[in-house]
């Protein structure tokens, strides 16, 4: 019999009496010992044959058992090496039970209900910049056109004209979609829920940049998911990391978000995005595009959305109007591979039936008559200059820290210096009336700390400058108790 590869410690108990068959028994045994860690990363489990032998079973017995450590990701396969157990304690979240924690919108409106902060921290529009005139205009003339009609049910994928003039309108990034292909949902964030209940059951991997946005960790997790983080570069994801995981473990999906990136306002490299896509066909993945900020380019420097690159159907694309138009009143929509359609629109049956059709009238009206494009223009050029002044205020305040200059989107993702807590500076800053986001909200650990989220979305020039001087000021504050 050749050898069992296993800690001499660890003791495999079939009980041929119980009413339970013996594969779930072994099974569960070797889930216990493999998430508690006494069966270490990369260990090779012993062969089918030697391990039958040794607890004298039938080899179909080891063959389930295996089998279903594979399906829930705790164990992976080599051509003709065996079975290995799963680098889960270094790449995987093993806590796939869904747990609280404090989002970025509940941080933001926990943190700045005080008219008196300056609030760094909310990535939201500011609501002087909020079309109301315009609004107030199209919502009469809907009212005035449609009437009643205006409040009755829409079909479950959204009103047609709607979904035209938005088929119309991705022509310009590059993006060829039929009105037959769009689904329009309540916000990113359903757009996000959605995707999970049709794709994803209970121990699914789930590949994410990191940091990320974790509104979207917690739906995957609410899925039953574990997630596998992906570094993150200036230029897009860690491709050597990333193909490293694809070769070990399957997802089944990966959400990014390739322009402006939350919270880092990173942009993927024109090569990576090519790069990724072929990964994908590779190991056959889907991706989740969450375009959340692709129209803010201040310099034109943003790439086309990783959907225009798609020619086989393996990106999903999420897209809201949220950060652009006016967050209250909840309008996005999802591009759907032929394959899901049937199950996304039962999906969103159940969440809410349809979203509002008196809004998506409205919007529908706003793309119509050119005015979208004239308020899209006119949000551009406003949040340049904040864009512009909280860059400028960073070099000048912020000494010691560094940023890669994202120029786009609404966010500067800052790398403390040495010694400089983001939890201690956000305590210290709160005291003064000056809010941010640490990184702790988007990634745990010591690179939390290192880092803050600067949003300039919703404050004045004047206050902007004075809000990161502020964090300037503390800053060194910090660095001198420190010595």
């Amino acid at each position: 019999m050749g050898e069992v590869i296993i800690p001499e410690d660890i003791e495999i108990n079939i009980d041929k009496s119980s009413g339970s068959p013996i594969y779930i028994q072994l099974y569960e045994q070797l889930k216990k010992y493999i998430i508690e860690g006494i069966v270490t990363e990369d260990c090779k489990l012993p062969t089918i044959r030697d391990f039958a032998e040794h607890l004298g079973v039938n080899s179909i017995t080891i063959v389930n058992a295996y089998k279903l450590l594979e399906d829930n990701k705790l164990v992976y396969k080599k051509v003709g090496s065996g079975t290995y157990v799963m680098p889960l304690k270094a790449v995987i979240n093993l806590e796939s039970n869904f747990t609280y924690s404090l989002d970025e919108i509940e941080f933001d409106m926990d943190m700045g209900a005080d008219e008196d902060i300056i609030n760094l921290s909310t990535a939201s529009p500011d609501p002087k910049l909020f079309p109301i005139k315009d609004f107030r205009r199209m919502l009469d003339e809907v009212l005035e056109r449609d009437g009643g009609r205006a409040f009755m049910y829409h079909e479950n994928m959204g009103y047609k004209p709607l979904r035209e003039s938005v088929s119309k309108y991705l022509t310009e990034y590059g993006i060829n979609a039929e009105a037959t292909d769009i689904h329009v949902i309540s916000g990113a964030q359903q757009g996000i829920d959605i995707i999970s209940r049709v794709l994803l059951t209970n121990g699914d991997c789930v590949f994410v940049e990191s940091p990320t946005y974790n509104g979207a960790v917690a739906v995957f997790k609410s899925r039953g998911a574990k997630i596998v983080e992906i570094p993150l570069m200036a230029d897009g994801p860690d491709m050597k990391e990333l193909e490293k995981k694809l070769a070990l473990i399957k997802p089944k999906l990966i959400y990014v978000m390739p322009n402006f990136q939350n919270p880092t306002g990173y942009t993927y490299s024109e090569r990576k995005r090519k790069y990724l896509l072929l990964l994908c066909k590779k190991y056959d993945v889907t991706v989740v595009e969450d375009d959340y900020m692709s129209d803010l380019s201040y310099l034109d420097v943003g790439k086309r959305p990783l959907k225009a690159l798609d020619r086989e159907g393996r990106v999903i694309y999420i897209k809201s109007f949220s950060k652009i138009f006016m967050p209250g009143l909840r309008v996005g929509y999802l591009i759907i591979p032929e394959g899901l359609k049937e199950n996304v629109m039962g999906i969103k049956h159940i969440t809410d039936i349809y979203t509002s059709g008196l809004m998506q009238r409205v919007l529908d009206l706003y793309f119509r008559s050119g005015i979208w494009s004239k308020h899209l223009e006119y949000m551009k050029r406003e949040y340049s200059l904040r864009y512009f002044e909280a860059v400028r205020s960073a070099r000048k305040y912020l000494r010691g820290a560094s940023f890669t200059q994202p120029y786009g989107g609404l966010n500067l993702w800052v790398k403390l210096p040495e010694k400089v807590s983001s939890v201690e500076l956000f305590e210290r800053c709160r005291d003064r009336k000056v809010i941010f986001t640490p990184g702790t909200v988007f990634i745990k650990g010591e690179a939390g700390e290192m880092h803050i989220r600067i949003s300039f979305a919703a404050a004045s020039l004047g206050k902007i400058a004075e809000g990161i001087s502020i964090i300037g000021n503390v800053m060194e504050e910090i660095k001198d108790s420190a010595k």
